[in-house]
């Protein structure tokens, strides 16, 4: 089930939040990281493919709760969002289970983009194949 346009706007809020920033991160891949939690929405257990909705609309709508703030998260300047989700975190229970969702959805998107892997200089490939043929080597065969 498609995320709603206002849900769409608060995750692509809690996505500048959240990504890494700094040297080799900042990449214009927030997009992407969009694209590819959508994508994995349909995978996730019922119960929270059916609540991420809600949950969104609680990030968006809870600031005047969590922070006393009378402002929508989305409209929330990036500083401002990461000190809000640091709070929704620390309060416990759903709301930090939420943000630590969402924050394992993004850093999972964004860390398998091939430009931050190759930034980090991670080669899963490469590194599959040296490990078979040490231990082909090990194991005194020839690898495959």
């Amino acid at each position: 089930m498609p995320l709603s346009r206002a849900a769409v706007g608060t995750l692509r809020a809690a996505i500048a939040a959240i990504r890494p920033r700094g040297p080799g991160f900042d990449q214009p891949l927030d997009e992407h990281v969009l694209g590819e939690i959508e994508t994995t929405l349909p995978y996730l257990p019922a119960p929270m493919r059916l609540a991420f909705p809600l949950g969104l609309r609680l990030i968006e709508f809870g600031a005047p709760l969590f922070v006393r703030r009378w402002e929508r998260f989305s409209r929330m300047p990036t500083d401002e969002a990461q000190r809000y989700l640091e709070r929704l975190q620390q309060a416990g229970g759903l709301p930090a289970a939420l943000v630590l969702g969402l924050r394992a959805l993004v850093f999972l998107s964004f860390y398998q983009h091939p430009s931050v892997l190759a930034s980090l200089e991670v080669d899963w490939a490469g590194r599959a194949e040296a490990q078979v043929r040490r231990r082909a080597a090990l194991l005194g065969g020839e690898p495959p």
